[in-house]
């Protein structure tokens, strides 16, 4: 491919991408100009990528992350160097990880990974209820991502300016109690529920039962609160992986410092919790990404650059392989199986209380 440059998106845009999806994302809460770029060749081949700013948790740990929208010439050179570049701004903004929708054939050549595997809860759809959520219901919102029950995987983390963004394009719908108060919402792609919160079972029960008669999956890993409920209700599941040529939001940690030192409450809550509980040691991370060292004294875990001399040694861990594991996308034991990380055998256990595999 002929010489590539990279820039920030002037006010000039090409006829690339779709004017109201740039419409939508100059409209996000954290809209910055700079973290969209523009990359041409002198041949003519151009790209887009839309970064915008968004946040996610799994469990206590809580990122700051890159979501990238490409759009024109899908030429992998192009691709590759709009993520590159998406990372290195972002990274400067402040954010751990750059998520973005790839083929998986595509996004394996980085070390970009999927976050969950691809998990489909058949069903029937139920009474068309629901309403749709509107500004009064932000507060409500807000809450539900706060405090209902989540999934073991990574989940959106929205607060009133992201939820007023999203009612304002795209409103989830919502069940009410008798008083007005929002007890769940879906969020619906054509036939299928791709997201939802429910205060509890019940309302989880509810829900399902209020959705449009149209609905005929959920698009939830299985562990899912509303899974849960559907299973409960006589659904079926199935998991796979996604095909190789599906795109898919495919993940990877662009900071793994960041990364790492965003799960540190998480990782003293799951070593409380594990057979290691009152472990104190330290654990040595290394790869071509570079080195940390996660220390456990007194209950508590501190992230530090730099591996050393510790009690437990990750000699090699690649970057797919250490996102997988901040993911819990897989295992440690799985990923020394492919030689993704290489560890002894008998130091396998504490990382995988300390990082265990969701859906």
């Amino acid at each position: 491919m002929s010489h590539l440059t990279i820039s920030p998106l002037s006010t000039e845009i090409p006829a690339l991408i779709d004017p109201a999806v740039l419409a939508h994302q100059q409209r996000h809460p954290r809209y910055r100009p700079d973290l969209h770029l523009i990359a041409a060749t002198e041949s003519g081949d151009q790209a887009i990528g839309l970064v915008t700013h968004t946040r996610w948790q799994r469990q206590l740990a809580r990122f700051e992350v890159g979501e990238v929208e490409l759009a024109g010439s899908n030429h992998p050179d192009l691709v590759a160097a709009l993520l590159a570049a998406a990372a290195e701004i972002a990274v400067a903004a402040g954010m751990a990880w750059l998520r973005c929708p790839l083929p998986l054939s595509v996004a394996g050549q980085w070390g970009m990974i999927p976050a969950t595997l691809d998990s489909r809860v058949a069903w029937r759809g139920g009474d068309g209820s629901l309403a749709l959520a509107t500004l009064d219901d932000v507060a409500d919102l807000v809450a539900l991502d706060q405090h209902a029950p989540a999934p073991r995987c990574v989940i959106p983390l929205r607060y009133e300016a992201d939820w007023r963004w999203q009612i304002a394009a795209q409103p989830p719908l919502v069940a009410r109690d008798r008083f007005g108060n929002v007890t769940g919402y879906a969020m619906l792609y054509g036939e299928s529920v791709i997201e939802g919160r429910a205060v509890d079972t019940g309302a989880a029960r509810a829900l399902l039962s209020r959705l449009p008669n149209t609905v005929r999956e959920l698009w939830l890993t299985p562990d899912h609160p509303l899974a849960q409920a559907a299973l409960e209700l006589g659904a079926s599941v199935t998991v796979r992986l996604p095909p190789d040529e599906a795109v898919t939001p495919v993940w990877i940690a662009i900071d793994p410092l960041a990364a790492l030192r965003s799960q540190q409450p998480a990782l003293a809550a799951r070593l409380a919790a594990s057979r290691y509980v009152g472990w104190e040691g330290s654990i040595g991370l290394r790869g071509e990404w570079g080195s940390a060292r996660i220390e456990c004294r007194a209950g508590m875990v501190q992230i530090s650059a730099g591996a050393g001399i510790a009690d437990v040694e990750v000699a090699q861990i690649t970057i797919g392989g250490l996102s997988a594991l901040l993911l819990g996308r897989r295992s440690a034991s799985d990923l020394r199986a492919t030689g993704d990380l290489r560890c002894a055998s008998h130091e396998v256990g504490v990382v995988e209380a300390l990082f265990p595999a969701a859906w």
